[in-house]
């Protein structure tokens, strides 16, 4: 997938011009940008810090990274380094480090700073989700023996699990109104959750809820919060049968 979106956003290549000797003719454009490739897996691996201080900067520097973008191109190649050093730290079996650069790819999404970049961080999500979607299931899925308890408990903390679920229902709702077409979100939101997590996600459907305008005296008819609000209801509805 992310080798598909590569070649969608390969910036147009100046068509060779060369005069009747063959010599590139003086008008030649050499202000090209340089091509998005694939990265060699094996390469990428092996370029990927795993001292705890170091991984921590590697965040940062990406942070960093997308703050300092100035076109589309240079943002696309950041967001593939990114998308790319996650599904490498799987690979690895480095999950936490995984999860926080998915993390920083949605929370840059959701702060929408520069609007016209949107569309971009929705394909790059559309193109790693079912990585994210897996090591999400996967992770949260693990338990321990907790010797104080003496029962088996989460290895993902609550709070870290509370985070994900907060992240993953905060951008459902920014990709629904966006594009208003039915999302595999809340069905992974679910998968992730704990049934102790159900107070927790009928809290954030219901304040969700009681921020819609009351429309009933109006004459306009907003198609887009009645579609807002009819998932919310559903959303409500399957937590409770969870």
């Amino acid at each position: 997938m992310l080798g598909k979106l590569a070649q969608e956003h390969e910036p147009a290549q100046a068509e060779e011009a060369t005069d009747d000797t063959g010599e590139v003719s003086e008008d030649w454009d050499f202000t090209g940008e340089t091509q998005v490739t694939p990265h060699s897996a094996a390469a990428q691996q092996a370029a990927l810090p795993t001292d705890s201080e170091d991984r921590h900067q590697h965040v940062g520097e990406f942070a960093g990274r997308l703050s300092q973008v100035e076109s589309r191109q240079a943002l696309f190649e950041v967001l593939q380094d990114l998308v790319e050093d996650a599904i490498s730290y799987i690979g690895q079996n480095d999950d936490q480090m995984a999860l926080d650069l998915f993390a920083l790819l949605i929370d840059e999404r959701l702060l929408e700073s520069r609007p016209e970049t949107v569309p971009l961080f929705d394909e790059m999500i559309d193109a790693s989700m079912y990585s994210l979607e897996a090591l999400l299931e996967e992770i949260s899925s693990r338990t321990m023996f907790d010797t104080d308890a003496g029962a088996l408990s989460p290895l993902l903390s609550p709070e870290v699990r509370h985070r994900w679920l907060q992240r993953l229902f905060a951008l459902w709702l920014k990709r629904l109104d966006a594009h208003r077409v039915e999302e595999d979100l809340p069905g992974l939101i679910l998968n992730v959750a704990w049934n102790e997590d159900a107070l927790l996600l009928r809290s954030l459907a219901q304040a969700e809820l009681q921020r819609q305008p009351d429309t009933s005296h109006s004459n306009i008819v907003d198609f887009g919060r009645q579609y807002r609000t009819k998932a919310l209801e559903k959303f409500l509805k399957d937590v409770s049968r969870t």
